[in-house]
């Protein structure tokens, strides 16, 4: 068995596992790299999916957020003294 790409106007809608014969008769093509999303252009598999955002970074704590960790972690020291 290999794995084939089921390809739909020029682009990779689905892969499956199957034999060579019964892949061959429903003009699946045989898919070594390559998966859903990408396009299928002049019998080579491209990566053309848009790149994924990156995260937006956390924003900074306030100067209230970080003065009340201060102060908890100064409850924190008292309390082992």
């Amino acid at each position: 068995m290999a794995k084939y790409a089921i390809i739909e106007n020029g682009k990779v809608v689905n892969t499956v596992l199957a034999e060579s014969g019964y892949a061959t008769s429903q003009g699946w093509v045989l898919c070594e790299n390559g998966g859903i999303g990408w396009d299928y252009i002049n019998g080579q598999f491209v990566d053309n999916r848009p790149a994924l955002p990156a995260p937006a970074p956390a924003p900074a704590p306030t100067k209230e957020q970080l003065l009340a960790q201060l102060q908890a972690l100064q409850a924190q020291i008292q309390a082992l003294e």
